[in-house]
Formats: structure tokens, C-alpha cells, sequence
């Protein structure tokens, strides 16, 4: 599905660059999946050293599609200053779950038009997952953490306030996707 909306993207506007960022043993599957798909994305995949990584990143922009790790974005977060993407697409957002890490952080401070977050996981262990992950895609929409903590988080697991957490789901609801493998 986000292959199909980047190759809408770049029919309509040829020199549109987006970013996904994935765990490193995704990277060649993004890839594979283009090339199999919608080869007409022309795609650059960040590696090497320092150095060439760095010069990658300066020219993301002669591509449609750039695929980064996590584990990259973080070294390279720097390099990513000035830039804009049209798309930011977090592949694996539980990698993201907790707001204050690198990978968080760094994937928070990609420039981007509209930001999607892939993931079969959204929580894991915690509410506070899903508010990291909606932070990266809508900041402040759940609020700022404390808030959300006090509305929600907290009344729902504490309190097991059935109200609370219908308001959330309420709240999310019209921004999730849910796919089954058996659809």
C-alpha cells in the first residue's frame, strides 16, 4: 500500500523524495519490494562508510526513495539537517516505542510532509508505546506525554477506567490501518 502511494506520488511530482526507515535486515526487502512492484522508483539505499554515507545523504535528492536503518539514521541524524521529504515512512514503528531513545529522537527530527508508521505491534508492553508512535506521526495530537499519562495511561491501567480507554480508541481510530494476514 505504501508502494503504491509513493508511485502516486512520484507520477505527479517527478522530483518527490521520501525516506523509510526500517531495522538494517528490512533494508533489501524495501528494495526488493520496489523493484518487484514499481520499478520506476528510482531507489538509493544508505550505506558504506561515514564518509560515503554522508555524501549519500547529500544527494537523496536526485531519488524517490531513500532506505535507511534505524542504526544508520542515528549516526547520521547530522546529515539529515536541511533536508525535506515528502514521505517518512517508519517501517517497524515499535522501534520508536520509547519516546526519549536515538531512535526515536532521530527519527523525530526527519523533515517531512506526512509521516506513516508501519508496524504490527503498536503496543508491546505499554499505552506510552502508542503515544511515541502517534508522536512521530501527529505531534501533540495524544497531547504532550504528561497529559496523555494523566487522561489516559494512567486511568486505563490503574484504574481500568473502560471510559478512558473508549476515548482512545475514539481519538485513533480514524488514523489506523488494521490489517490481518488472513486479508
Amino acid at each position: 500500500q505504501i508502494i503504491s502511494v509513493l508511485k502516486t506520488e512520484i507520477e505527479n511530482n517527478k522530483k518527490s523524495t521520501s525516506i523509510v526507515v526500517c531495522p538494517s535486515t528490512l533494508v533489501l526487502n524495501w528494495k526488493a519490494e520496489i523493484e518487484k512492484w514499481c520499478p520506476m522508483i528510482k531507489v538509493l539505499i544508505i550505506r558504506g562508510t561515514a564518509d560515503e554515507r554522508k555524501n549519500q545523504i547529500e544527494d537523496c535528492k536526485k531519488y524517490n526513495l531513500v532506505i535507511t536503518s534505524y542504526d544508520l539514521l542515528k549516526r547520521d541524524v547530522e546529515n539529515y539537517k536541511g533536508k525535506k521529504f515528502k514521505y517518512i515512512i517508519a517501517d517497524e514503528a515499535q522501534y520508536i516505542k520509547n519516546s526519549s531513545t536515538q531512535n526515536a529522537t532521530s527519527l523525530k527530527s526527519l523533515n517531512g510532509d506526512t509521516k506513516f508508521a508501519l508496524t504490527g505491534t503498536p503496543i508491546e508492553n505499554s499505552i506510552a508505546e502508542l503515544w511515541s508512535i502517534f508522536d512521530f506521526i501527529m505531534p501533540g495530537y495524544l497531547y504532550n506525554y504528561n497529559k496523555f499519562k494523566k487522561k489516559f495511561e494512567e486511568p486505563i491501567l490503574k484504574l481500568e477506567d473502560t471510559e478512558a480507554l473508549v476515548r482512545l480508541k475514539k481519538l485513533i481510530s480514524p488514523f489506523v490501518l488494521r490489517r490481518v494476514k488472513k486479508d
